[in-house]
């Protein structure tokens, strides 16, 4: 994917490449260039205990799957710190975020792609890859869902 960059950005990138080139081994080309971020589109079938109600159980998992700093200090899944380059997304990392809601019984994992492409396999083979520049987002913002969203199928509780 070619986009299109500004020239602060392009002179940026030359700086950077200026400044490593002392750097680089011998017989190595140094190579700068810039992110590209990966909005994802992910879907979670949450299963909730009997006891617990629905709504306060969705609105936990929002606030673990959210990119902000959490009111305990933490950071959501999705927080840009949570995230680099190269990282896949991986099933198990989904699945075990959503069960350390309290009031969570099952979950699966039952869309897990980049937003603007089909899937790709990623559910059998347990990660969304992720290449080496680029970077998952996920805002969950309905305002801008092109930046990444989640979203959850609530069953059971009350």
């Amino acid at each position: 994917v070619r986009t299109q960059m500004c020239g602060d950005c392009t002179a940026l990138l030359s700086a950077v490449t200026a400044h490593l080139r002392p750097y680089r081994r011998i017989g190595h080309a140094v190579k700068v260039r810039p992110a590209v971020y990966v909005p994802l589109d992910i879907e979670l079938r949450v299963q909730v205990l009997p006891h617990h109600l629905r709504g306060h159980v969705k609105a936990a998992l929002r606030r673990v799957f959210s990119n902000r700093v959490l009111p305990d200090g933490t950071l959501g899944f999705f927080h840009p710190d949570n995230l680099t380059f190269g990282k896949s997304i991986h099933l198990s990392a989904l699945v075990a975020a959503a069960q350390s809601v309290e009031g969570v019984e099952y979950v699966a994992v039952t869309r897990l792609k980049r937003y603007f492409e089909l899937p790709n396999q990623e559910r059998e083979l347990g990660r969304l890859l992720i290449g080496p520049f680029e970077i998952p987002r996920c805002d969950n913002d309905r305002n801008f869902p092109e930046n990444g969203s989640i979203s959850f199928i609530m069953e059971g509780g009350r």
